[in-house]
């Protein structure tokens, strides 16, 4: 294939890929799949505490 087409630094002869500093364990969390979940399941329990909160029927009180 030809060098044209490829992605820099990838496969060219002599060429070393740029070093990349070692991710911090937050930074390889925050990257995970495991994130996406714990955020999703604290924002969820959040509005259930919401929603069953005094704070609630405060400001939709009974019609």
């Amino acid at each position: 294939m030809s060098a044209m087409f490829g992605m820099p630094g990838v496969g060219a002869p002599g060429a070393s890929a740029i070093p990349q500093p070692p991710k911090s364990r937050f930074q390889k969390f925050m990257e995970s799949p495991l994130y996406t979940i714990v955020v999703n399941g604290t924002l969820f329990v959040a509005g259930v505490a919401f929603i069953q909160s005094p704070l609630m029927e405060m400001m939709a009180p009974q019609l």
